[in-house]
């Protein structure tokens, strides 16, 4: 029987103990029902000399004592845990004292020495053995022996009347026959009890173990729950200190490079060594000003999945302004720019922010590694409850060997280092990570020399979703 909730007041080895003696309380009401049944039963059938009226009375004193015991067990339960855990081995040595007290005088009353129920002294050391210390074990088997001892003793000087079970009027007389059914059952008590005893030693020993791990394991468990909360925490102060920092950096390094370009206007003409060296200034202040950018957005990257700020968003709308953008820096750069929106889309649940954050991601990739004469699509469309956007390009593309590898942090191909388009490595890495976050799919197909597809697929409304940012994502406000 496994501890109850009451019992993890108490040191794990007490409760379990209690949970035994529980067990104990139950096993006796069983055997005091079944033994009083028999005793009425033998009142209407008589069977030899048995004493039935003492049978009942007896088994009667046996329920009267065991109810006693369930109303204390569950009352220092309910109000002294404690108290009950640092008496329960007294609550089971008393038990098992009466009910060897209890079995004694049964056996008395029918048929003393005859009697085969004698064997139920053994199956008190067996529970005797589950309960207790050795020593306590050993010492009420002897008391065991000394009961049964003095009773057959006393039936068979005639200090006490003997209550025949089989008529054997002569049996329980001879010294001899009384002899070899004490030392058998001496020998049958002992020997049960060491073995017993040994078998409850080393499971018991095993069951400390057990226990002891277990309870390390508990520890360990609340151990790290802890540092994990202590690491979530140091994550998130770093994340803060991380988007202010690069926040602080953007600012000044954008004005900069606002007053490098109108330098560069004043000087291209009268001075073209000095224009060449502010031009690379300028290229090398873009890449840290897209380093910062990148870096911004992938610390907001992990936040896309949870929080208050989801809604139902149209995404047609949200993408418009980025679509137009992207467009006019193609057409600059003298690319080819198709867009392929299905109307009406309906709505998608996520943070205001995210869609702008892929789609730019994906469009401003496509341009920048695809040359000039080339050609870029964006199609967005539904299908099976998800938003379907596809971003394709003629560009550079990427080597087989180099597919695995997209979407890690930092990775660059050969190709895009050599292409001398500014770049940190970052972009798909953050588009990955937000699909992954929204529970969507990402899909990455690619040809060198030919061009490349990528795909993502985002649910328009996931369960997990919904359950964390419940009531900002409600279906009945939905509209499609």
């Amino acid at each position: 029987m496994p501890p109850t909730r009451e019992d993890k007041l108490v040191p794990i080895e007490q409760a379990e103990l209690l949970a035994r003696l529980r067990w104990f309380i139950q096993l006796r009401w069983f055997f005091g029902a079944a033994s009083l049944l028999a005793a009425v039963l033998m009142l209407e059938m008589p069977l030899g000399q048995v004493h039935a009226r003492m049978l009942v009375g007896i088994s009667i004193a046996l329920l009267g004592y065991n109810w006693l015991f369930w109303f204390l067990e569950g009352w220092l339960t309910r109000r002294r845990p404690d108290a009950h855990a640092r008496y329960a081995a007294v609550a089971a040595s008393a038990q098992i004292i009466l009910d060897l007290v209890a079995l004694t005088f049964v056996l008395h009353a029918s048929g003393g020495v005859e009697n085969p129920f004698c064997l139920f002294y053994v199956f008190h050391m067996v529970i005797a053995t589950l309960l207790l210390p050795m020593r306590n074990v050993f010492l009420l088997a002897g008391l065991a022996i000394l009961l049964f001892a003095s009773l057959v003793l006393m039936e068979m000087y005639g200090w006490v009347p003997h209550h025949s079970l089989f008529d054997l009027e002569q049996e329980y007389k001879s010294p001899r026959y009384v002899a070899v059914t004490l030392v058998a059952f001496a020998s049958a008590m002992l020997t049960a009890v060491y073995i017993g005893t040994s078998i409850a030693r080393r499971l018991r020993e095993r069951e400390h173990e057990i226990l002891r791990l277990e309870q390390q394991l508990a520890n360990y468990a609340s151990e790290l729950e802890r540092t994990n909360q202590q690491l979530v925490k140091a994550d998130e102060e770093k994340t803060q200190y991380f988007r202010k920092v690069s926040h602080d950096l953007k600012s000044p390094l954008a004005a900069q490079q606002s007053l490098l370009r109108a330098l560069l206007i004043q000087i291209r003409k009268s001075d073209a060594e000095s224009a060449a060296r502010v031009e690379r200034a300028i290229t090398r202040g873009d890449e840290l000003l897209a380093l910062l950018n990148d870096l911004l957005l992938l610390s907001k990257a992990g936040e896309v999945a949870r929080g208050p700020r989801h809604e139902w968003i149209d995404p047609g709308d949200r993408l418009r302004a980025v679509i137009d953008a992207q467009s006019l820096t193609a057409r600059e750069k003298g690319l080819d720019f198709f867009e392929e929106m299905e109307t009406p889309l309906p709505a998608i649940c996520a943070e205001s922010g995210t869609l702008p954050a892929l789609a730019e991601n994906l469009i401003s990739n496509a341009i920048k590694y695809t040359p000039k004469g080339g050609q870029v699509t964006f199609s967005l469309i539904s299908r099976d409850e998800h938003l379907i956007m596809t971003v394709k390009d003629t560009g550079i593309g990427v080597a087989k060997d180099d597919l695995p590898k997209i979407g890690q942090q930092f990775f660059r191909t050969n190709q895009a280092r050599q292409s001398g388009s500014p770049g940190t490595g970052l972009g798909l890495a953050i588009v990955r990570s937000m699909v992954e976050a929204m529970h969507g799919r990402f899909d990455f197909q690619s040809e060198l020399g030919v061009g490349t597809t990528v795909t993502v697929a985002l649910p328009l409304a996931h369960p997990e979703v919904l359950g964390e940012v419940e009531p900002f994502c409600r279906l009945e406000d939905r509209r499609d």
